[in-house]
């Protein structure tokens, strides 16, 4: 059965050419957005701790920094060259950021410096979770959950070595989490990830068994849970579900990207504000929990694919993608400021179409 893995970072590659990272370690004006702006990587992962501090992490080990809400960046020296996936913080000062080949790097002084810790698994790092400066959990590719109890000291196996990717991972405390993946995969547990229970949303899972399958379900990308019965999940083909019961049952909902099957990368949900961001720029948003979702697109400015967003209250919010693509709002998504990347003028030359 051929894999598909858009989690993945290396397919998100083969989406776009590589280029060279900037090589200024120094803090650099974000007042203008011009092509390339803070960047020209390609980010993967963005973690809004609170309205001054945020981290970004991307392509070939680059780490951006801001501690003013965005109006300056510092590239920290992460101490390595390979693709970095995800980045979690559990204050200003605390964090982990995970990546290809497993790699765990970790910093107690809000990224000045960077420390790699020992992951038991050999394999690419997809996301990563900390719900305190204790419990953290991240997964990835074959299969791979891993678990810490004491900050990242160690590390242990939680996965079963399940030949599927694992995409992303949502805690709510140290007990109630879900994962989601390739082929429509979700996964519960209530118990800090010793046990997980398979769990499934029958309007995207054909009632054939796998081997009959005549088209793949949708791969998942994006998993939010607000609480531990209130979750929300995206990925392939515009496709949105959610669950009021902790995943016992889940739900398709309806939603705009569907139409030109764009795949949706990571969706976020704070008091019943709903953003959601994907290929060729896309964003849908809903007012109300998710019971509607209306397209925005045109807010972000840019044609190039989105892969992360986050938000650290109703208000303040950043997204971030390719090539060096950072997007902020501070008005709960009403409306987004470029502050590095290529706008939708520059993005509509014919050189750059196969990037979209």
């Amino acid at each position: 059965m051929q894999r598909i893995i858009f989690r993945s970072c290396t397919l998100l590659f083969i989406i776009c050419l590589a280029l060279v990272c900037s090589s200024r370690d120094y803090a650099v004006s974000a007042q203008e957005p011009s092509p390339g702006g803070i960047t020209a990587n390609h980010l993967f992962g963005v973690d809004c701790v609170d309205r001054l501090h945020t981290w970004l992490v991307g392509l070939d080990g680059i780490v951006l920094a801001t501690s003013d809400g965005g109006t300056t960046w510092e590239q920290q020296k992460s101490g390595t060259d390979v693709n970095l996936c995800d980045v979690s913080f559990v204050g200003p000062q605390v964090g982990w950021i995970v990546g290809r080949t497993g790699i765990i790097l970790h910093t107690k002084d809000g990224g000045k410096t960077w420390v790699n810790q020992q992951s038991p698994a050999p394999h690419h790092l997809f996301a990563v979770t900390f719900i305190d400066a204790q419990h953290g959990w991240a997964v990835g590719d074959y299969g791979t959950i891993v678990h810490t109890r004491d900050g990242g000291t160690t590390w242990i196996n939680q996965g079963s070595g399940e030949d599927r990717i694992y995409n992303d991972i949502s805690f709510t405390d140290r007990s109630n989490g879900w994962l989601v993946g390739e082929y429509g995969l979700i996964y519960r547990t209530h118990d800090g990830g010793r046990n997980w229970e398979r769990q499934e949303c029958a309007a995207i899972i054909p009632l054939a068994d796998e081997t009959r399958w005549e088209s793949f379900p949708p791969s998942l990308y994006g998993v939010f849970f607000a609480d531990a019965a209130h979750g929300w999940a995206c990925g392939m083909d515009g496709v949105i579900i959610t669950t009021s019961n902790g995943g016992s049952t889940w739900e398709k909902q309806t939603s705009p990207a569907e139409a030109r099957k764009i795949t949706l990368y990571q969706i976020h949900m704070y008091k019943g504000r709903g953003h959601s961001i994907g290929q060729k720029g896309t964003y849908i948003t809903s007012r109300d929990g998710g019971l509607v979702w209306q397209q925005h697109s045109e807010l972000t400015r840019t044609k190039f694919w989105l892969r992360d967003i986050d938000f650290c209250d109703d208000l303040t919010g950043f997204a971030v993608g390719s090539r060096g693509t950072i997007l902020k709002t501070d008005n709960g998504g009403t409306s987004w400021r470029m502050i590095s990347g290529i706008p939708v003028q520059a993005s509509n030359d014919s050189r750059l179409k196969g990037e979209l």
